[in-house]
């Protein structure tokens, strides 16, 4: 897919199985926190995922090139008695 393909069909991704477009604040190019952000999880406390194409974990300053429709998965870090597991 081309760039002026996405221009022509409204860039979305799918973040916990909902669906956010460039209103929103996708963009071509968005970093780990912005996509945890869709969905209001902290930056300190985020884990990012990439669940299409490939299943991979995305830091949150890590920068990703969004492909059209595709799938994000974010859940938070587990903290027990105030230690990062």
């Amino acid at each position: 897919m081309t760039t002026a393909d996405i221009s022509k069909e409204q860039l979305h991704i799918f973040v916990n199985r909902r669906k956010f477009e460039q209103g929103d604040g996708v963009r071509p190019e968005m970093k780990g926190k912005d996509i945890a952000a869709l969905v209001g999880v902290p930056t300190d406390n985020a884990v990012i995922r990439e669940e299409s194409p490939e299943k991979k974990e995305i830091g949150v300053e890590e920068v990703v090139h969004i492909k059209n429709g595709e799938h994000f998965l974010v859940t938070r870090k587990i903290v027990e008695g105030g230690h990062v597991i």
